[in-house]
């Protein structure tokens, strides 16, 4: 192993992913009882759509410290799936209905890159923990998705009260791993929340970029989950 003894997680975007089937799908059931059909291939491709917009959206807004879990934040991003499906009716019960589903994570499922890293960073000794801007059940996500088994501590902004990137929330990770500042690396897939904030924190930090869009970033970047395991035997 190299110097890193602790590798920290982002969790949406990094280990979950929305299930963008799952959420067309959730589309089309709250908007028939409104008399509002949509054809799935469409109401798809606008999900896919709202993903990519989700981490520049929430720059703007500190969601998980909202009120009611960021529901105004999520009412609005989900409303305006049925605007850009041409849907000029209220659909605020129908946004609502899709919101709470998000909220009990419905939509939420594992990259397939997670559980074969976690084995192997847990297998060489790597001590793993999560810090993540999420609601309060983060804890109840990952075990639900099964891998919550692998991670020593969690520190959930909804609960700490402070988000990324606000450096505050790393020193709480710090203080969590019991590690050296020197030994402990923060793994997300965001430049703006992720990497900025744990570098303004004096923590390492490796950009996750699956679909190879920050190519211009010149910091430590992956493209699969599992190259971290050669990344911190390299390091």
């Amino acid at each position: 192993m190299g110097r890193y003894s602790t590798m920290v997680f982002d969790v949406g975007g990094t280990l979950l992913r929305f299930d963008l089937d799952a959420l067309a799908r959730a589309y089309q059931d709250a908007g028939a009882p409104l008399g509002v059909s949509l054809d799935f291939a469409p109401t798809r491709a606008v999900v896919e759509a709202l993903e990519r917009e989700l981490p520049a959206r929430s720059q703007q807004r500190l969601v998980s410290l909202e009120e009611d879990n960021g529901k105004g934040f999520w009412d609005q991003f989900y409303g305006d799936g049925f605007r850009r499906l041409g849907v000029t009716r209220d659909v605020s019960a129908a946004t609502a209905a899709i919101r709470e589903r998000f909220q009990r994570a419905e939509f939420e499922t594992l990259f397939d890159d997670v559980i074969p890293t976690l084995e192997a960073l847990s297998a060489r000794g790597v001590a793993l923990g999560i810090l993540s801007n999420f609601s309060p059940n983060c804890e109840d996500v990952l075990r639900q998705v099964g891998i919550h088994q692998y991670f020593s501590f969690f520190i959930v902004s909804a609960l700490a009260g402070v988000e990324k990137p606000d450096p505050r929330i790393f020193d709480l990770g710090v203080r969590a791993a019991n590690r050296p500042r020197t030994q402990i690396v923060y793994v997300g897939d965001s430049l703006f929340h992720d990497i900025e904030g744990a570098q303004r924190a004096g923590i390492d930090a490796i950009l996750v970029d699956r679909n190879n869009r920050q190519r211009d970033w010149n910091g430590a970047r992956i493209q699969n989950l599992t190259d971290l395991i050669s990344y911190i035997e390299k390091e």
